[in-house]
């Protein structure tokens, strides 16, 4: 992405709040980048941004426009993959912008991995991370400066090993949804990322097995594992998190590492999914080996 260019704000999931909106439009601006609305994006129909068809309509209208070079998502909530249906892959494939956004976007990227072979970027949103004074990466990584490689503490290494392959996943509970539909993350040769806001170790437990059941994990390279933040708070620790990974993963047959700074934060580091990754479980280390971007 070239300094001054012009990014479209879609919102295909949930409503924005037009003050966080209005705040995370002044930063790119403030930033020198041009900025195009999708037509819904002040749109609230109840928990989504517009129907089904305004919000499919709306990020279609700015993946087609020839002025805009990458496409950022205001917010999570839900409704992406309500969405799915009206997108058409092959306008992905004859317009391949740069996408970023998180949490539910997770159903929308795996559409655009499977379907159009895309690689997209799982980071903050312009209605929530830039709408907040936390440091952000976002612009470093789509200029073509790649992630880099991350260092995690001791604690964080969960299962030992080193493994490669294409980074997929996202939220937990939309890559769980997602099993059993088209657009399911494929996993065999893969690392598996994932992150999750709001939700009790049990519940976390319930998705991993049924992504366990379901295949995902099988020929696993590694798991990255990011920001995990409980629905209890206070009743549920990162001790007590990291004390469940721990027995969850014991003897694991690829390394798992987590603490990954990505996800429900206000500093979520960026992160190509679709791009090479290695991971290192004996000493800690994420290394991007591509930058995602051309």
């Amino acid at each position: 992405m070239r300094p001054g260019a012009t990014i479209g704000v879609a919102a295909i999931s949930g409503p924005v709040e037009e003050p966080r909106l209005e705040a995370g439009l002044a930063h790119l601006r403030a930033r020198g980048y041009g900025v195009i609305e999708a037509p819904n994006l002040r749109r609230r129909l109840g928990f989504l941004a517009g129907s089904d068809a305004e919000r499919a309509a709306g990020y279609l209208a700015l993946l087609t426009d020839p002025a805009i070079e990458a496409i950022f998502f205001a917010r999570g909530g839900y409704g992406a993959t309500r969405a799915l249906s009206l997108v058409d892959p092959d306008l992905l494939s004859r317009h391949p912008k740069i996408h970023l956004g998180g949490s539910d976007l997770t159903a929308l990227f795996a559409f655009a991995s499977e379907r159009a072979g895309l690689v997209t970027f799982y980071g903050p949103m312009v209605a929530v991370q830039m709408a907040g004074e936390g440091p952000l990466d976002w612009e470093a990584v789509l200029s073509g400066g790649g992630a880099g490689a991350v260092e995690l503490a001791r604690s964080d290494r969960v299962a030992a090993g080193v493994g490669e392959g294409p980074l997929v996943g996202g939220c937990l509970s939309l890559v769980a949804s997602l099993c059993g539909t088209p657009e399911a993350v494929r996993a065999p040769g893969s690392v598996l990322f994932w992150e999750d806001v709001g939700e009790e170790i049990y519940r976390l437990d319930r998705m991993l097995t049924q992504l366990e059941r379901s295949g995902t994990f099988d020929r696993l390279e590694a798991m990255v594992i990011g920001t995990i933040a409980p629905g209890r708070a206070g009743a549920e620790s990162p001790d007590a998190i990291r004390a469940w990974l721990t027995d969850r993963f014991a003897g694991s047959p690829f390394p798992v590492v987590t603490g990954f700074p990505a996800g429900h934060r206000s500093d979520t580091r960026t992160i190509p999914l679709g791009a090479r990754v290695r991971v290192d479980g004996d000493q800690g280390v994420v290394r991007f080996l591509e930058a995602g971007v051309l």
